[in-house]
């Protein structure tokens, strides 16, 4: 019965609802990883969103937060608005903009200044059907965030399903901000980011994406509050940023609590990344201490910046190669000559080091990129994140990544990169040395009211994988082909997807498919905004598990890729009301049909005034 009202509720919104697809965002987020927790540049996107940028006023440093614009992208719209003021998109399409990239750009440009809204209040729960292992399944988020012209200030708090403390998280900051000598100053919880991120960078930072030649150059801002619901490596303490010529000094103190595994002579072997706390006695019982300065040096659009830390944890290591207490130097820079970027760090930390170097080159319709990186094992890696194959850590690993951009017509835009890499230290379970490699081409074609995507994707690498109960590195070979159309019908849009993913191990001989089809549509009118989706997959599961990937449409905050095997179905409805004219209630049902007690609900509600 219940099978039968969700195709019947379906069969009712594809007859009666079209599609408007978040195309650009896809493309960045689609990620082959699960992850739950907004990445720094979903959450910058998110907030240009709600407030876009008047394209005749932001400055530079603005622009690069939009990854689809390139360097000479930025250097046409600047140099634009100098001669004449831009009053919409066929403007930037007629100075020499991709029409892709345009299109990519709408939701977070404006041609008018909005209204600064000074608070902003998001609430969040999530509720799942029962789970017998926990006491409770209901989580919980908020964020309240206060601004004015000097300062800011804001509190977020969270908790998660089966756990008893309703604040089990929570950062809190007073930011203040000027042009004078003192730029900035943050007292509470936040974040760091200098050079190519060896050092300090978004942990929820991203590495690769279909945007080849932009994504993986890191130009986060140094300092940035810390409201990510991620519960782990925020700093905690006080810093600022002064300015006296060309020069920006950063000095910074941290002193926070960390979740960590102990054994039994009370030493650290890993870090709880979960965030999952159902026992309060492991809870913070670890704490680390930071301090340092960064120093940097502006000069036209470039810079060169030194950084100097001191890192301590309270307790020391269960491994002896790894430090609790330790400095670290690094130098970084960014030279943008000729609209040709080159940038890098070399990082060094007692007697091991760590570097990225990097060029671009090729602004009119070809663009390369080529980055090299080098991380010897045992590389303290808790607060970095710069480019690496690895989504969780990047030590030990050496790689060379090539990205090409090219733009032969006005609607069409291909993608491609290519990058080879190696674990040159034996690792837990592997051979040495590990080796792999990652091939990806995207092409995008636009007509007036049909879009087509093509994507093929190809990585070669080792794994632990168990076969016959015997555990071992195994050589896997996966190849992914996707096929995205959406069609443009009065001002909606529908979109279908059809994807076919293969693994191959050479070694055994084994041969392994999965594939996943989706409809997706999504209306908006008035106030209202209305979002569905229903997605079939089938996969092998036998002798190995083959895993499908899907990004997903969700609540403001919540960045979702979905994963996928077996036979199934797979629906969500999400929907957005505007109950005020700065009030917004969103609602979202999602549910896997053929597994029980996976049917999760949320409500959020964001009010800005």
């Amino acid at each position: 019965m219940l099978l039968r009202c969700k195709s019947i509720l379906f069969l009712f919104l594809f007859l009666n609802l079209l599609l408007f697809a978040d195309e650009g965002e896809e493309k960045l987020f689609s990620r082959e990883e699960d992850t739950y927790h907004s990445t720094e540049l979903s959450e910058i996107l998110e907030s240009i969103k709600k407030q876009p940028f008047n394209i005749n006023r932001v400055p530079r440093l603005e622009l690069e937060k939009l990854p689809w614009l390139s360097e000479n992208d930025i250097d046409l719209i600047l140099q634009s608005r100098k001669d004449e003021k831009i009053n919409n998109f066929s403007k930037l399409s007629e100075i020499g903009i991709n029409e892709i990239t345009v299109s990519e750009l709408k939701p977070y440009i404006s041609f008018v200044t909005e209204k600064q809204f000074n608070i902003t209040q998001i609430s969040r729960v999530e509720l799942q059907e029962k789970n017998k292992e926990l006491t409770s399944s209901l989580k919980y988020y908020q964020k309240t965030l206060v601004n004015s012209n000097y300062l800011n200030l804001g509190f977020v708090s969270q908790k998660d399903e089966g756990e008893k403390d309703l604040f089990d998280f929570y950062s809190y900051f007073i930011e203040y901000h000027s042009d004078s000598f003192l730029q900035k100053a943050i007292l509470g919880k936040y974040r760091l980011a200098f050079g190519q991120g060896i050092l300090f960078a978004p942990k929820l930072g991203m590495s690769k994406s279909a945007e080849a030649t932009n994504i993986p150059i890191k130009k986060y801002k140094t300092l940035k509050t810390y409201t990510s619901s991620y519960e782990i490596w925020e700093l905690e303490g006080i810093t600022s940023r002064f300015k006296f010529g060309r020069f920006e000094l950063t000095p910074f103190y941290s002193s926070t609590k960390l979740e960590a595994n102990l054994d039994d002579t009370d030493k650290i072997t890993s870090f709880n990344l979960t965030g999952l706390h159902y026992e309060k006695e492991d809870k913070g019982n670890v704490r680390e201490n930071i301090w340092g300065t960064d120093l940097k040096y502006r000069f036209q659009k470039s810079y060169i910046g030194f950084d100097f830390v001191h890192q301590k944890f309270d307790k020391e290591f269960a491994d002896p190669a790894k430090k609790n207490n330790f400095y670290a130097f690094s130098t970084n820079f960014y030279l943008l000559k000729n609209k040709f970027p080159a940038f890098g760090e070399i990082a060094f930390i007692e007697d091991k080091i760590a570097g990225v170097l990097g060029a671009k080159w090729g602004e009119d319709k070809l663009r390369h990129l080529l980055l090299f990186r080098y991380y010897e094992k045992n590389f303290p890696t808790f607060h970095g994140k710069p480019f690496s194959s690895q989504s969780a850590n990047f030590d030990n690993e050496i790689g060379l990544y090539y990205g090409i951009t090219l733009l032969p017509f006005r609607k069409t835009k291909l993608n491609i990169y290519f990058d080879v890499w190696k674990f040159p230290e034996t690792r837990y379970l592997e051979k040495m040395p590990t080796t792999g490699s990652e091939q990806f081409l995207q092409l995008e074609i636009h007509s007036q009211k049909n879009g087509f995507r093509f994507t093929l994707q190809h990585k070669d690498k080792d794994k632990n994988k168990t076969l016959e109960d015997v555990s071992k590195v195994r050589n896997i070979e996966r190849t992914l082909f996707r096929f995205d159309w959406w069609q443009q019908l009065a001002f909606v849009r529908l979109k279908t997807r059809c994807e076919l993913v293969t693994e191959y191990f050479p070694q055994e001989e084994i041969f392994s498919k999965g594939i996943l089809a989706y409809e997706q549509l999504k209306w908006k009118t008035g106030k209202l905004e209305l979002l569905a989706q229903i997605a079939v997959y089938r996969t092998d599961t036998e002798p190995f598990k083959v895993l499908l990937y899907m990004y997903e449409n969700n609540v403001d905050g919540i960045m979702q890729n979905s994963i996928f095997s077996g036979d199934g179905v797979y629906s969500y409805l999400l929907l957005k009301y505007q109950i005020l004219r700065n009030s917004e209630i969103q609602f979202k049902i999602a549910d896997a049909w053929n597994t029980p007690e996976k049917m999760k609900y949320y409500l959020q509600i964001v009010c800005k005034f």
